[in-house]
This record gives structure tokens, C-alpha cells and sequence, in this order.
């Protein structure tokens, strides 16, 4: 058996190689067929390969006919590669003209159907006879002579439209920047329009005589496949790469979810668990295999259920992450039946396949205790401070009540003596028992106000006043105004909405700032002014000022006095408009110190209301 020379050995190795090439990319494109470029590097591969047999057949023709025959047949791998090579430059660097390209398939079309009815192949219109050159090693390969087809420019003008087409294609994908685009115009875009140039121009010369050499495509189109490959396998690389560190932050989102001291839960589109932590299992006391595939619902109390369910696909439809939880009562169902306070945020997940919901559950117990030992501490402190505010007023009220006392003795005495002089003189009597009448009621009033001040107890939110509650502020601290020379001119806007709130922590609020105000103009000579101004702003909230002509508050201050134990007084412990702060906000609404225009400091409490103008 004769031994191979080098040149077949060559050939049927670059064959080889080709086709275990174009089988490795086609077992990859069988497992990502979105990946359609490695489908037509397959088809690539298989055309160089199928073009090299032909190539060795030409080179090892024996006669005319045979050398003729085999170029023939090479037009049809030839003609398959030249297309697909232009495919592949479009979808893989994704740019392209799409006018060069359908001028590439149409003349090569062409050049099939000219190559099977002129001539003896398209590129010569006869094989007269064969050349011998020495090749690689030695080797002896056949080159055909004759005189070119008529038609043989149509294959040479379609590979010089290829060499455009890539050229063109490789520079906009050049112009993009980035180093993936670069290397990969470069690369591909580089080795294709080399490989094609070189080939293409030996093989018009060899065509039109002008020199003798064999076809020799075979090489140049496996440097052009292993460009491709390499370039193709980088994407591999990269993307199992890619996988390997998806799969590392799955594990790490994994332990993530499984450490987060909320419950986590994977919804299904109907509402079904897929997913569960260890919390969950935890909130629950439901093992987390019985948990998966449980609907959703069945772990909310049977009155919150059907909610729940509109509340969970209106926030799947939305891609927005939220939380359902904002001014609703939300709780959820332990295994033995038990309620427990929750609170629920959910974030839709979108994919190709399928929508789901995650749900973080956080069981807000702890928090719900807490937030009432904290309102049960502030009461207590409240009360603290009314005690404390009426410990201080004890000498003014004690005058408010020994006013009405005196005057009743006063009264009574007269009345006797009335009598003792005249019996029958009842007018005057009468009008003494009048006056003592009054008295008594106005001490008692007094002693009432004193005593809802002194009251402890929860909140009690009620329709309140704001002008009713000014004046009785006012009536109650009027022998400690008189006292300390504070003359107070009150502007109350009339027919005020009520306010939803409790009274008594209102009129501490009021008690407080009116305290404060006196105290802030000890300084200035009497008669000291004090302004009260009630007035509704923009239709939703009722607006409270208490102004003063005091040293005023520097603006580097007008937060700071709110802060608790902050304080400009001597004596004082920095605790009544830190309380009135907490009191305004308990009832949603906001408390600041601003400027007067004409000095002195001016205390403003907002509180959320509806309400209209009235004149």
C-alpha cells in the first residue's frame, strides 16, 4: 500500500480538523439554541472541510476532465462557506450591511448556476491541460490550464463584495469601544478579510494564467475557523464562568435567605410556596416540606384572606417592590391557630417562563410590645409633667380657688346680716345667693380643670375645640398671667372645625407653651405681651401660634429646644417642649419656633385637619 505524501497528510489533517471543529460547536448549539451563530460555524466547518476533499482531488487530478470535475464540485462548499462566513459576521458582531449581504447570496446563487451550465465550471470554459508544480516537501500537485470562463469574474467580484462586507462591518463594531468588540473585529474581522484577500487575489491570477500555482483555500479557511473558534470559545469560557459565579451567588443569596431573621417565601402566579427559609419554619412552627406547595392564603386569618389574595396579584402586576402591610392591619397564623402582628413586603419576580412573588414576612410582636411600653412611658411622663407644671402654677391656683371662696364667705355673711336687720329684705338676700352661686361654680370649674389634669389614664381621642380650649387655658393661668404682668391679646379665627384629639394632652401642650413664653420675657419690663392666634391653613390643617416678645430663639437653636434636657433656663430641665413635640407628634402633627418681625420668638403647632374657612 503507497504511503501518503506529506501534501494528503496535510490536507486530510486541516479535513479533520475542520469537521471536529464544526462537531464541538454543534453539540454546543444543541444545548443553547439561542446561540445561532455556533449553528453556523458548524455549517462553516463543514463546508471547509467538504471543500478540502475537493481541493486534495483537484491537486491529485490525474487528467483535464478530473481537475475540471473536481472544481465543479468545490463551487458548492465554496459558495456555502462564502455565504455563511457573511452571515456569521452579521449575527455575531451584529452590525453589517444588509445591502452587501444580499449582493454576497445573490451572486453567489449566481455563480452555482453559472458554474453547472457554462463551460466546464464557471471559472474555465475548458480544462486543455495540466501543469506540475512542486509543492510542500516536495510533493508534485496538478494546476489547470486553460483559457476562464466568460462568467469567471462573477465568484472573484462576489468574494471582493465579502471582503467589503467584512471590512466595513469590523470597523463599526471597532468604533463601538469597548474591548470585547475590538478583540473581536480584530480577530474575526481581521483573519477573514486576510485570509479572503490572499486567497482570492491567487486565485484570479491563477484563473486568467497569469501565474501557475494550485488552489489552495484549505488553509486559509481553517485559520479562518480557528479565529471564529477561538473568539466563539472566549464566549463559552466566559458564560461557564459567568455560570460558575451565578452559581456561587446563588449559593451566597442562599445562605443570605436562610440567615435574614425575616421569613422568606417564593409565591408561585396561583399563589402556591415553592420556596422557604428557616425562619419561616420558625414564624410558622409548620416544618418547611409541608410548607412548600401550601397556598399562600392559608397562613393568613380567614378575615384577611380574600384581601390578601386581591392585594397579591395587584402587586404582581406591579414591578414595583412594596409593602403590604401601610395603614392595614396585617397578621398571620401560626400552626396551632394563633394570630401574630406581621408585616409583609413583597417583590415580583419576572421571567420568560413564569412569575413569581417574593414575600418577606416579619413577625413585628417585639416591636408592637415595645411601641406600647414606649406610649404607656410617654403617659407616664406626661402626667409627670402635668404634676410637675401645676406643682409650679400651686400659688396662682390657689388664688383661683380662694377667689371664689372669699367671695362666697363674703356673700354668705352679708346675707346674714341682711336677715338679722330685716327680715323681709329678700332682695338683697337673693342677690347674695346668687353671687354665691357663681362663685361656687366658678371654683368648681377650677378644681374640674385641675383635677382632668391631674387625671391619669389612656388617651381619649374626642372632637376638640381649639378656641374652647384657648380660653379655658387661659382662664386657668389668669392669676399667674396678672402675676408675672403678661397682658395676652388672643386673634381666634371663628367657627374653627373640631380637632380629633385628647384634650387633656392638648391643654398640656397649650398650658406648656403659654408657661414658656412667660418665662422667656421675665427679662422685659410689664406689661409683658403674649399673642394667641388660631387660623386653618390650606383647608387641612389647623394651625395654633403662641408668640412673645422675649430674647428670642436663634435660628442655630430652633430645633435643639425640642430635644430633650436641652434648656436656656437656670432652673429648668429641658422636658416641656421636648413633651409638647411628642404630644403634637402623637397626633400626626408638627411643632417649630420661628422668628417674630418684631422680635421675641413665635411657637407654631400644626395638626393634620380637614376644615373650610368660615368668616
Amino acid at each position: 500500500m503507497a504511503s501518503l505524501n506529506p501534501v494528503e497528510l496535510a490536507w486530510m489533517a486541516m479535513t479533520a480538523a475542520s469537521l471536529m471543529l464544526g462537531l464541538l460547536h454543534l453539540f454546543v448549539w444543541l444545548r443553547e439554541h439561542d446561540r445561532l451563530d455556533f449553528l453556523l460555524f458548524s455549517v462553516l466547518a463543514a463546508s471547509a472541510a467538504g471543500f478540502g476533499v475537493f481541493e486534495l482531488q483537484m491537486m491529485h487530478a490525474a487528467t483535464p476532465q478530473a481537475s475540471a470535475a473536481a472544481i465543479r464540485a468545490a463551487h458548492v462548499p465554496l459558495a456555502i462557506f462564502v455565504v455563511a462566513t457573511a452571515v456569521f459576521v452579521r449575527l455575531h458582531f451584529g452590525t453589517g450591511r444588509s445591502s452587501l449581504l444580499a449582493a454576497i447570496v445573490v451572486l453567489r446563487g449566481a455563480t452555482l448556476v453559472l458554474n453547472f451550465t457554462t463551460g466546464v465550471n464557471v471559472n474555465f470554459a475548458q480544462v486543455t491541460d495540466l501543469g506540475h508544480v512542486a509543492f510542500w516537501s516536495g510533493s508534485v500537485v496538478a494546476v489547470p490550464l486553460g483559457p476562464a470562463g466568460r462568467w469567471a469574474w462573477v465568484p472573484q467580484l462576489s468574494n471582493l463584495l465579502l471582503l467589503v462586507f467584512v471590512a466595513d462591518a469590523a470597523r463599526t463594531l471597532w468604533r463601538r469601544g469597548d474591548a470585547a468588540s475590538r478583540r473581536r473585529a480584530w480577530l474575526v474581522g481581521g483573519s477573514v478579510v486576510g485570509c479572503i484577500a490572499a486567497t482570492a487575489a491567487a486565485a484570479a491570477l491563477t484563473v486568467y494564467g497569469l501565474i501557475a500555482l494550485p488552489t489552495i483555500l484549505t488553509p486559509a479557511f481553517l485559520l479562518i475557523l480557528l479565529a471564529m473558534s477561538v473568539e466563539l470559545s472566549g464566549d463559552v469560557l466566559r458564560a461557564a464562568a459567568l455560570a460558575r459565579e451565578l452559581a456561587a451567588s446563588e449559593e451566597h443569596l442562599r445562605s443570605v435567605v436562610e440567615a435574614t431573621p425575616s421569613a422568606i417565601l417564593l409565591i408561585d402566579a396561583v399563589g402556591r410556596i415553592v420556596l422557604a427559609n428557616r425562619q419561616a419554619e420558625q414564624s410558622f412552627g409548620i416544618a418547611r416540606e409541608r410548607l412548600i406547595g401550601r397556598r399562600f392564603e392559608t397562613l393568613i386569618p380567614a378575615r384577611l384572606r380574600g384581601d390578601h389574595a386581591r392585594l397579591r396579584m395587584t402587586h404582581t402586576a406591579d414591578l414595583q417592590q412594596r409593602s403590604m402591610g401601610a395603614g392595614r392591619e396585617l397578621a398571620a397564623l401560626r400552626a396551632d391557630g394563633s394570630e401574630f402582628p406581621a408585616e409583609i413586603s413583597v417583590a415580583p419576580l419576572r421571567s420568560d417562563r413564569h412569575d413569581q412573588v417574593l414575600v418577606a414576612l416579619t413577625d413585628i410582636s417585639e416591636r408592637r410590645r415595645g411601641e406600647q411600653l414606649v406610649a404607656q412611658q410617654r403617659a407616664e411622663l406626661a402626667h409627670l409633667s402635668r404634676v410637675a407644671m401645676l406643682g409650679e402654677l400651686s400659688g396662682a391656683l390657689a388664688h383661683e380657688i380662694n377667689q371664689p371662696l372669699a367671695a362666697i364667705l363674703s356673700n354668705a355673711q352679708a346675707a346674714q346680716r341682711y336677715l338679722a336687720r330685716d327680715p323681709s329684705a329678700l332682695q338683697p338676700v337673693d342677690e347674695a345667693l346668687q353671687a354665691i352661686v357663681a362663685s361656687d361654680r366658678r371654683a368648681s370649674q377650677v378644681i374640674e380643670r385641675l383635677r382632668a389634669l391631674l387625671r391619669k389614664g389612656e388617651p381619649v381621642r374626642e372632637p376638640v375645640d381649639l378656641n374652647e380650649l384657648v380660653d379655658d387655658s387661659l382662664r386657668l393661668l389668669r392669676s399667674d398671667l396678672e402675676r408675672r404682668g403678661v397682658v395676652v391679646d388672643t386673634e381666634l379665627q371663628r367657627s374653627l372645625p373640631p380637632v380629633h384629639a385628647d384634650r387633656v394632652q392638648l391643654q398640656q401642650l397649650l398650658l406648656n407653651l403659654i408657661v414658656n413664653t412667660c418665662d422667656a420675657m421675665q427679662s422685659l419690663p410689664p406689661p409683658r405681651p403674649l399673642s394667641i392666634r388660631t387660623h386653618c391653613a390650606d383647608g387641612a390643617t389647623l394651625c395654633i401660634d403662641v408668640a412673645d416678645r422675649g430674647r428670642g430663639i436663634a435660628p442655630a437653636d430652633a430645633e435643639r429646644v425640642f430635644e430633650a434636657f436641652y434648656t436656656t433656663k437656670a432652673q429648668g430641665l429641658g422636658l416641656g417642649l421636648a413633651l409638647c413635640r411628642t404630644i403634637v407628634q402623637a397626633h400626626d402633627g408638627r411643632i417649630g419656633a420661628l422668628q417674630n418681625d418684631g422680635g421675641g420668638a413665635r411657637l407654631r403647632v400644626e395638626l393634620p385637619v380637614r376644615c373650610e374657612h368660615k368668616p
